[in-house]
């Protein structure tokens, strides 16, 4: 119970942040657009095993996972997340590193190109990591041409200096209407997706309370059956009643048809007539 309630605390302590896209120096840029949590790895082979580092950035609103991952173990207020694990052949990985850069550092903010038309840089200086002091580079490049794919890019890493790169639409200087288009027309894509779930659900729904709706029919129909008398057991009930629902089924096409026919026969009476 003790160590349940103290893994509970620790996780509760360990939640991530991100980076903050409301700072002035972000604002002309469209980061929002891009938001949400961004990793990728990079796997060297280190002979008996192979060594894996993922590194993981939120971008205007905190670091998502799920209790079994890893980034659960990150330092709290974590702007960026670095784990590496050994990896070795039919075992469970090793975690033996875990690096992060804290949002409450002290940043700075480096326009690229002229004025900032070419994105943005941010960096992290002198973060304690041990016994060593470590530097980020976070670079958000403006690409007119990237419009879907938002993925970072290790620029470079040796142990002292963290270097991420991200080429996007996101990181050219947009205006307020500009950014409310594309904001808004993200928010409809994401609604459109969600709607689809949601019809695909019901739809779901529907398939599963008709087949318990038949079932209840055909069991309950031959059960009826079976205890009026009319047939010798339950197994013998059950087919009658397979065989009226079938023979239901298959005069139904006639029936639909028939109605149709007359529908379309009493307006075609009805449009022999012409007004005087």
């Amino acid at each position: 119970m003790l160590k349940s309630v103290i893994s509970l605390l620790v996780t509760s302590v360990m939640v991530s942040n991100a980076i903050d896209c409301s700072v002035k120096e972000l604002q002309p840029y469209n980061l929002e657009s891009i938001k949400g949590t961004h990793s990728f790895s990079t796997i060297k082979t280190t002979p008996p095993t192979k060594t894996n580092i993922t590194w993981t950035l939120g971008i205007c609103e905190v670091i998502s996972s799920d209790k079994k991952s890893d980034l659960q173990k990150c330092p709290q207020n974590s702007d960026i997340c670095g784990i590496t694990s050994i990896l070795r052949d039919n075992e469970d990985p090793i975690i033996s590193e875990i690096i992060g850069f804290n949002s409450n550092l002290q940043k700075s903010f480096d326009p690229l190109g002229d004025e900032g038309a070419g994105g943005i840089k941010i960096r992290y200086s002198g973060v304690n990591w041990g016994d060593s002091l470590i530097d980020a580079e976070v670079s958000f490049v403006c690409d007119e041409s990237v419009k879907e794919s938002h993925k970072f890019e290790l620029d470079g890493w040796n142990g002292e200096v963290l270097k991420v790169s991200m080429k996007s639409k996101a990181a050219c200087i947009t205006s307020d209407s500009d950014k409310k288009k594309n904001n808004d027309k993200n928010k409809n894509s994401d609604k459109k997706k969600g709607d689809n779930g949601e019809s695909w659900g019901w739809f779901t729904w529907i398939f599963i309370f008709l087949v318990l709706f038949l079932s209840i029919y055909i069991i309950g129909g031959a059960w009826f059956q079976y205890n009026k008398g009319n047939a010798i057991d339950f197994q013998s009930a059950l087919k009658e009643v397979l065989e009226n629902f079938f023979t239901l089924l298959q005069g139904l096409p006639n029936f639909i048809r028939e109605i149709l026919e007359k529908v379309v026969g009493r307006s075609n009476s009805r449009g022999d007539y012409s007004a005087v």
